[in-house]
């Protein structure tokens, strides 16, 4: 079963809008997310059937832009499980639930907690991937329990790949 993690692209800095949870990208960050989501078209990656994002303005830009340019038909959903803070079981869960549902899932999240989850997933209790503004780490889940999730991290994808296509 096949999980793609997007880290959201290029943001405001912090403070330049009423709350974190509104920042927006900047046009450098939809210009290297656009990029980095039509290089994964160009590879002929496996196209999600279902994008979940977290509910914040600059996560929710990202997800669109992925929609767009990579998963044109693919089904959108706003998790909360998908936000800075949020519990790693908690985000096992409902991608257990959406991978039941649909094959393959895009998440599209934060830092920390999308190297936290792809860590958890390899099985280590502390972050030991990176996830750069705009990437992409494609998973192949070979343990679907929601409390002990495992997968293989199959490619890890930078945002400047796009530019070298």
């Amino acid at each position: 079963m096949l999980l793609y993690l997007l880290r959201h692209g290029i943001a405001e800095d912090h403070g330049s809008r009423g709350s974190d949870a509104e920042r927006e990208l900047t046009d450098e960050g939809k210009e290297k997310t656009r990029l980095a989501m039509q290089a994964l078209r160009a590879m002929r990656l496996a196209v999600p059937a279902l994008v979940m994002s977290s509910p914040y303005t600059r996560a929710r830009q990202t997800a669109e832009i992925a929609l767009e340019e990579f998963a044109k038909d693919a089904l959108f959903e706003i998790s909360t499980s998908l936000m800075p803070s949020a519990d790693i079981t908690v985000t096992m869960n409902i991608v257990a639930e959406a991978i039941k549902r649909l094959k393959p899932v895009m998440l599209v999240g934060h830092e920390p907690h999308l190297s936290s989850f792809g860590s958890a997933l390899l099985g280590s209790p502390t972050p030991i991937i990176e996830m750069k503004k705009a990437s992409v780490a494609k998973f192949e889940i070979y343990k679907l329990d929601p409390t002990r999730m495992r997968g293989a991290l199959t490619a890890l994808i930078p945002p400047k790949i796009g530019s070298l296509l």
